[in-house]
């Protein structure tokens, strides 16, 4: 088991001497792009502001059905960060779902209904993410409902990845929905070491690919590491995108790819 590291440790040996090796100006690495969507926002104000405020161009996932959805929807909004419906699903370990929730035995119009309660408590939001979902993302059926009504808004979804079995992400691509899918974790381990191994794994990914998408969550210690690691991406060569974005910077890269196949 790792150790887990005191809040404030010299903040984990000054973050790992910054992350890694500083690129030199003669050796440029190509631009790499990251995402960063924190789940789980509307249970806890303070938290939750204070990871509004984090520097950079963050996604916030709000939990419609939470004490203080609307509010933190809109302080999101008005610092000018990108707000999203993280969705609560149906899920194999049969924990509780809240009132405004996507479940078996919803019929389409039902689905329609979740959505536009779900878009009451949570103003500003362009796009859902499921929060659990292990069950109704493997559901064709379900995920061409939901698929439909977010086409209909004009919206995007993330797959949150909360189960390999997931089909969410190729319903999406079938109903032609921006869409894109969770790449890392932070802080299923909320442990500091464990968030700078994730979060290095992303940058990794990043670097490899051109883009790469995290998860986080407003926990004490997914906060202050984020606040020492962003300020240091720029001397990484990395940017830090809302997830919007990302979208659209992969489906570029798409369209390029296939023009230059032919």
């Amino acid at each position: 088991m790792p150790k887990r590291f005191p809040i404030g440790l010299t903040f984990l040996a000054a973050l790992m001497l910054q992350l890694g090796p500083t690129p030199s100006k003669s050796d440029p690495l190509p631009s790499a792009y990251i995402a960063i969507i924190i789940d789980d926002i509307g249970h806890n104000r303070v938290r939750g502001m204070q990871a509004i405020d984090l520097p950079a161009s963050l996604t916030y996932a709000v939990i419609p059905d939470t004490r203080h959805s609307t509010g933190l929807a809109r302080y999101a909004h008005r610092a000018g960060k990108e707000v999203m419906i993280h969705l609560p699903m149906a899920n194999m370990r049969n924990q509780p779902m809240s009132e405004i929730a996507l479940t078996q035995g919803l019929t389409r119009n039902d689905f329609l209904h979740v959505i536009d309660r779900a878009l009451i408590r949570v103003p500003f939001a362009r796009g859902i993410n499921n929060h659990m979902g292990s069950l109704l993302t493997q559901e064709p059926e379900a995920m061409s409902w939901l698929m439909e009504s977010v086409r209909h808004r004009k919206m995007f979804f993330v797959d949150s990845r909360t189960t390999h079995k997931t089909v969410a992400s190729h319903v999406a691509r079938q109903k032609n929905v921006l869409s894109a899918s969770r790449d890392v974790f932070l802080d299923n381990d909320r442990t500091l070491f464990e968030i700078d191994r994730q979060f290095r794994r992303l940058l990794k990914l990043a670097r490899r690919r051109g883009t790469a998408i995290a998860i986080g969550h407003p926990y004490r210690s997914t906060l202050q590491y984020l606040t020492h690691a962003i300020p240091i991406l720029e001397q990484e060569d990395i940017k830090v995108i809302s997830i919007s974005e990302m979208i659209q910077r992969r489906l570029a890269k798409q369209q390029i790819a296939a023009k230059t196949s032919f």
